[in-house]
């Protein structure tokens, strides 16, 4: 069964920002967990290493796993926690499928999407997270259901693209040589 994994983060470097919210979601099921303040970051990686520990049996999908697992690792070492948990998953990176697979002008989750006919809000970006959270952070509530809305929709659109290619994808898989990241 498939899992899809999706992180939103202050920063494109996790040395300089920090995690605000990781999103998983398998058939139906959703689960999100959201950094209410920069102080609760390690227990809220805390929470997603016991779920990954609970899921480390299933196939997890991202898209650019190559930022999401590091920036994970990164925030875990910074707050001392211990990453081994990451040397058991079977992560496989849609981007790099795509990049590899596909032949398209750009590989960016939203055009992918656009492309394939896959809805996808493209008026909220990644770019615009970091705002929201700072917003949030200020006593703005109501944006942490834009974020949590943001990181679900990268998930839906991740899902409907998978389903669209998945034979491809697991062709693809058997190719590579491992799946971490």
């Amino acid at each position: 069964m498939a899992v899809f994994l999706d992180v939103e983060t202050s920063s494109l470097h996790a040395d300089i920002g920090s995690l605000i919210v990781a999103g998983f979601l398998k058939e139906e099921e959703e689960k999100f967990f959201f950094v209410e303040s920069p102080k609760e970051e390690k227990k809220v990686l805390e929470e997603i290493l016991e779920h990954l520990k609970k899921i480390k049996k299933e196939k997890i999908y991202i898209w650019n796993a190559s930022f999401d697992i590091p920036f994970l690792i990164s925030r875990c070492i910074k707050h001392e926690i211990k990453t081994k948990i990451f040397t058991h998953l079977r992560v496989i990176d849609l981007l790099k499928f795509s990049k590899e697979v596909l032949r398209l002008s750009s590989n960016r989750l939203d055009d992918v999407s656009i492309f394939l006919g896959i809805e996808k809000n493209i008026k909220v970006t990644g770019k615009h997270i970091q705002k929201f959270y700072e917003e949030f952070l200020s006593g703005n509530k109501e944006m942490k259901e834009e974020i949590i809305n943001h990181c679900r929709d990268d998930l839906v659109s991740l899902s409907k693209f998978y389903e669209r290619v998945k034979d491809l994808v697991e062709a693809w898989e058997k190719k590579q040589k491992n799946f971490l990241f």
